[in-house]
């Protein structure tokens, strides 16, 4: 051990800490490595909340399967078109996360990241909390649109009892999500 009365003028002396230059670069680095990160994670938030909007999607088509299947298995193959003006969320057990209601107004103030539907344009409508990667849709909005559309036999259209050929539930207006 070397006594601090007996270190000779201008010898340094070495210390294991960081200068304040090496600080502030180590931050820096830290900083810009965050900025990547939460970017990042604000991606696969988005990318889970596409797969979740399309499992809802998913789980009311099948429904409206099981209801026509049901509609047929009684015979009732003449109610099969209301179902193109219910509401679909009424199919399921329970309604999904962000569901809030119906509602008359062409786009009313809901949260985003819900659910609602439009019962005057008979429509499910999705808004997206996070739409960073959705491309805008034709009217220009980010809310994704989904009907029930009943296809007629393409033999007798003006028929008053036309023929269904199939029944699906898809989006209005194509979209883009990533």
């Amino acid at each position: 051990m070397q006594n601090l009365a007996s270190r000779r003028p201008g010898e340094r002396r070495f210390s294991a800490g960081l200068t304040l230059i090496e600080l502030v670069v180590v931050l820096c680095i830290i900083a810009v490595m965050s900025v990547f990160l939460l970017n990042r994670l604000r991606y696969y938030q988005e990318a889970a909340e596409k797969a979740a909007m399309e499992g809802n999607v998913g789980a009311l088509k099948s429904a409206l399967q099981l209801r026509v299947a049901a509609m047929l298995m009684k015979g009732e193959e003449r109610k099969i078109p209301t179902l193109a003006s219910a509401n679909p969320v009424e199919w399921l057990a329970e309604p999904p996360r962000g569901y809030q209601g119906e509602f008359r107004a062409p786009k009313p103030a809901v949260p985003r990241g819900s659910w609602y539907f439009d019962a005057t344009g008979k429509e499910l409508v999705y808004v997206p909390g996070l739409d960073d990667h959705l491309e805008r849709l034709a009217d220009g909005s980010k809310r994704l649109r989904f009907r029930v559309r009943l296809e007629l036999d393409p033999t007798d259209p003006d028929s008053k009892s036309a023929v269904f050929t199939a029944i699906r539930m898809e989006p209005v207006m194509p979209y883009r999500w990533f």
